[in-house]
């Protein structure tokens, strides 16, 4: 399973890590640049103005990752390092380690 999810909402990752406890969860970050992501909001024209910065400045502080990206990279590139770590079997991230709520 994928789960696209960003953990923007105090409380949804400790929720997030009791429902998916029982499951071998690879946590990965995807970077973008903060202008693609700017330029996305504008395009979308659903969000709150400024949103994409806020996100871009706050969606990662605190979190730790088995594996972290970049969207400009390219989908070639990253899926080959995703799956390169992800057999490796190498789970280090917040969803891994059993930590107190």
């Amino acid at each position: 399973m994928i789960l696209e999810h960003i953990l923007d909402t105090p409380g949804w990752d400790a929720a997030l890590r009791r429902l998916l406890a029982p499951h071998d969860v690879f946590f990965v970050a995807l970077h973008c640049p903060l202008t693609e992501l700017q330029r996305r909001e504008v395009a979308r024209g659903d969000r709150p103005p400024g949103s994409a910065r806020r996100d871009f400045e706050t969606i990662h502080a605190g979190r730790r990752y088995d594996l972290e990206l970049q969207s400009g990279t390219g989908i070639d590139a990253n899926v080959a390092r995703l799956l390169e770590v992800w057999c490796s079997g190498r789970r280090v991230s917040e969803f891994a380690i059993p930590q107190a709520d």
